[in-house]
């Protein structure tokens, strides 16, 4: 999970309201050159949002949560002109259109490496029940796919769900939780293969169980064609990996 100090500083630079946002207590000075008092504070700042925070980041209650890894389209090779200044304007702009859209839909950021940012729906964020989440994932997801269509922004997006566990970091030096469990590993390989300007996710997963009643109830197809389109089955063909096929769906308008 990202530091909490630094969730806070992004929750209060976007807007979000939230007991991290609202409760969280940054290190002092001397704190921060004590790793006993570093401990400690942690363990208060989480006993400060509240029971759920507790189960959840000190007692390791496992969770059950929908993932977003949202990445930049061929950033490296669409980019690759870009130099120092250049590039840390380039982000300040794409993360002020997907942080903000994130929030919108409850999700919380667990990483920003560069052009890629994942991020969680679910406890204790988001407590609404795992369907819940991976519709509220989905919305997100749509949502940015739409907004950075055809731009310099155009994005892709992997998404998963299923339980995870948040880890404590043990050296004391950091008020940093990291998301441990099968469901980010899988998340990772399927970012390396999903589709530009789509959103992707694995056949035989709660995220295609929540699609299946769409399919149902879909209109035929002389109707007017839907907004959003569903591939068909592509082979996964990643090691480690245990699901044999993916879809992607696509912005159509």
């Amino acid at each position: 999970m990202a530091n909490l100090d630094l969730i806070k500083q992004l929750n209060r630079t976007y807007g979000k309201t939230s007991p991290v946002a609202s409760k969280t207590k940054l290190f002092s000075f001397n704190e921060a050159l004590d790793p006993d008092s570093i401990n400690k504070a942690v363990s208060n700042s989480i006993a400060n949002l509240g029971s759920a925070f507790t189960q959840y980041f000190d007692l390791g209650l496992p969770a059950e949560v929908a993932l977003l890894f949202i990445d930049v389209c061929s950033f490296s090779t669409r980019f690759s002109h870009l130099v120092g200044e250049e590039i840390g304007e380039y982000f300040d702009e794409y993360y002020d259109i997907v942080i903000r859209i994130i929030y919108d839909y409850g999700g919380e950021i667990d990483k920003i490496m560069g052009d890629g940012i994942i991020c969680v729906f679910g406890p204790p964020f988001l407590t609404d029940g795992l369907n819940e989440h991976i519709k509220k994932a989905e919305q997100c997801a749509k949502e940015i796919i739409k907004v950075t269509k055809g731009t310099i922004f155009s994005s892709k997006i992997a998404m998963h769900a299923g339980t995870i566990n948040y880890f404590k970091n043990k050296t004391g030096l950091y008020k940093e939780f990291t998301m441990i469990g099968k469901p980010l590993t899988e998340l990772f390989r399927l970012e390396s293969i999903s589709e530009d300007e789509s959103i992707n996710y694995y056949d035989g997963t709660d995220v295609r169980a929540y699609y299946l009643p769409k399919f149902r109830n879909s209109p035929s197809a002389s109707s007017t064609p839907p907004e959003w389109y569903h591939s068909q089955q592509k082979r996964v063909n990643l090691k480690g990996v245990d699901f044999e096929y993916f879809y992607s769906i696509e912005h159509n308008r």
